[in-house]
């Protein structure tokens, strides 16, 4: 999935005729049609090539610390 923002709120653009519109400054799409429009288009920037890469990107995580040992209570 691509990701693109732009600095206009509600840019909008056709892919074969049909319209497509950002809302709240972002549009994202795996149409690979609407792709290769967003990448003309100078209002319009990719931010994420795919969440999916993201995710298995995560460092990984670690073990969580055994609990303090109770000191006796003499």
């Amino acid at each position: 999935m691509a990701v693109y923002n732009s600095k206009y709120r509600e840019l909008k653009f056709y892919v074969d005729g049909e319209l497509h519109a950002f809302s709240s400054g972002s549009f994202s799409t795996t149409d690979a049609k609407a792709i290769a429009v967003l990448d003309n288009l100078a209002d319009a920037t990719r931010v994420e090539e795919a969440k999916a890469e993201a995710k298995t990107e995560e460092a990984p995580k670690t073990k969580p610390k055994a609990p303090a040992k109770k000191s006796s209570g003499k």
